[in-house]
This record gives structure tokens, sequence and C-alpha cells, in this order.
């Protein structure tokens, strides 16, 4: 056995492996300080200055995270690929899975908390909450109504796109970097622990929940966790399979958006810890039974995407 290159092989690792671990404390010390930093400052203050700060929190969300990756690649001198292609086309059935799996789901938990929560079904889409108006809209037929908005959330490309910026840091840059450090599936389930952490401050805020769900705030901070580390357990998956952050967008994109209308079908109009969004327990139940299944089988699809490409990208 020559020596040598297995030396110089075993310093390489542990040089990659303290790389890995300065990009992840850069990374997440960058993020979660401006999300916590700008959090207190809006808890701090009030009236005018309070508000503004919130907006900037909230606006600015999506953008902290690909700011952090292009920060962190800046000052570690980190060269490798971005990991991004628009052409999702030419993987047909992965797109297919994230434009509409997603949706199906969450229709599926709405569907179940309205069936365990009947009153709570109005029967009618509250368009005047959007709009400031009283305007309402009847539903006549559930089913057609279910299928318009998923066809609708697979196709709303703007805010599949808005949602890179959260996937690019999240996914793209932290995720290979977590996984090659702490193992794939461990590494995922950190992955969506830090994200849920990053939106703590804007849930604490009153963002994504009713203020009068039971042990609010912190009931609510603590359900959003389950929501990221579930949404970043198949997002993860989908990437470590495509290589491609373009589709966690996509499920990021499509997710926003039907997870914003049911709550507009609700007697109440609030969303609780439950339901009716798919941020609720209830709602989100298929979400959660997928999450484990492809954390299960997150290993296989990270050896089978490696064999495919020849090379070990995470």
């Amino acid at each position: 056995m020559d020596i040598l290159p297995y030396l110089q092989n075993k310093i390489k690792e542990i040089n990659d492996m303290n790389d890995n671990r300065n990009q992840i404390r850069i990374y997440l010390i960058f993020v979660l300080s401006i999300c916590w930093a700008l959090g207190i400052a809006a808890f701090c203050l009030q009236g005018n200055s309070q508000n503004t700060i919130y907006q900037i929190l909230q606006k600015g969300f999506t953008a902290f995270p690909v700011i952090a990756a292009v920060f962190t690649r800046h000052i570690t001198g980190d060269k490798s690929e971005w990991r991004i292609s628009f052409r999702v086309w030419k993987n047909k059935k992965l797109w297919a899975f994230c434009a509409f799996a997603p949706s199906i789901l969450s229709v599926m938990g709405t569907m179940l908390y309205f069936v365990l929560f009947p009153e709570q079904y109005s029967g009618v889409f509250n368009l005047g909450s959007l709009t400031g108006t009283e305007q309402v809209i009847h539903i006549a037929n559930p089913l057609q109504f279910c299928i318009i908005c998923i066809l609708v959330a697979a196709v709303c490309i703007p805010i599949q796109v808005l949602e890179l910026g959260e996937e690019i840091g999240w996914r793209e840059y932290l995720l290979p970097k977590q996984i090659a450090e702490y193992g794939v599936r461990k590494g995922t389930l950190m992955n969506g622990l830090y994200w849920g952490i990053a939106h703590l401050p804007l849930i604490y805020l009153g963002f994504n929940y009713s203020s009068e769900n039971a042990g609010a705030p912190w009931s609510n901070m603590l359900m959003m966790m389950l929501v990221c580390v579930t949404m970043g357990m198949i997002c993860s998956y989908v990437m470590v399979c495509s290589n491609n952050v373009m589709y966690p967008a996509i499920i990021h994109g499509v997710v926003n958006v039907i997870g914003e209308i049911p709550v507009f079908l609700s007697a109440s109009g609030k969303n609780g810890l439950l339901g009716p969004n798919p941020t609720g327990l209830i709602s989100m139940s298929g979400l959660i039974l997928c999450a484990i299944i492809m954390l299960i089988k997150l290993p296989t699809a990270k050896t089978a995407r490696e064999c495919k490409d020849g090379k070990n990208n995470y």
C-alpha cells in the first residue's frame, strides 16, 4: 500500500470537513442573526416603527437565505457550482410530482379537517378578505373548486421563482454541506430544524397562525417547527434526487399558493393548530406521511443520484 496518497486523501477529507463546518456556521449565523435581530427589534418597538421592521422581516425573509449563501461563498472562497437549472421539463415525472403532489396532499388534508369539523366549512370563498370588500364566491361544486386550485398552484410560476430565494440558501447551499457533515438523514432533519428556527420570530409576531390559538404564540411556533421539518424533508428529497434547486422551489411555491386558500373557506376565517391551512396538524397529515416515506428513502435516492452522475455531489 502506498502510504503517501492515502495520507493525502485523509488530509483532504479533514480539510473538506473543516470547510463544511465553517461554511455551515457562517451561513447559519448570518441568516439567523438577521431574522432574530429584526424580530427582536419589531417586538421592542411600537407603532409605525414596529410595523416597518415587521414588514422588512416578512418581505425580506425570502431574500435573506440567498444573500447569506452568496456572502458565505464569498468570504470562504467557495467556488463550487450552483445547483440550479430552469429546464425542469427535462425530468417530467419529477416536475409533475413537485407541481401536483403537494397540492393534492394539502387538499386531502384540508378536506379531512372540514369533515372532522364541518361547522368550520362556510361553503364560500371569502374573496373580500383579500380585496377589502364583502365579495364572496359561492362554491357550488367543491371538487371542481379543488381541481382549479390545484391547477392554479401548479402553474403559478412567479411564486415558484420567488421561493428560489429561500431554497437556494437552505437546500442548494446549506443542505449538501449538512449531508456531507452529518449524513443524509441527520443532515436533512437539521436542515429543516434550522429553517424552522429562522421562522420563529415571524410566527411569534403573528404570522401564519391566529393569535387566539390555545397556547399562542408558543404553540404556533412549535407547530411551525413541525411544518418546516416536514416540508424540509420533502424539499430535501427532491433536491438530492435532482441536484437542481428549482424542483424544491416548485414545491415551496405550490404549497404557499394552495396553503393560503383553505382559511378563506373557513367560517371563522382563522388558521388554527389543526387547520384548515396545511400549517395545521390535521391539514398537513398527508404531507407528514409523505415526508416520513421520503426520509426513509433518502439514502437510496442519494446513492442513485451519485451513480447516475458518476460522482458525489453531496
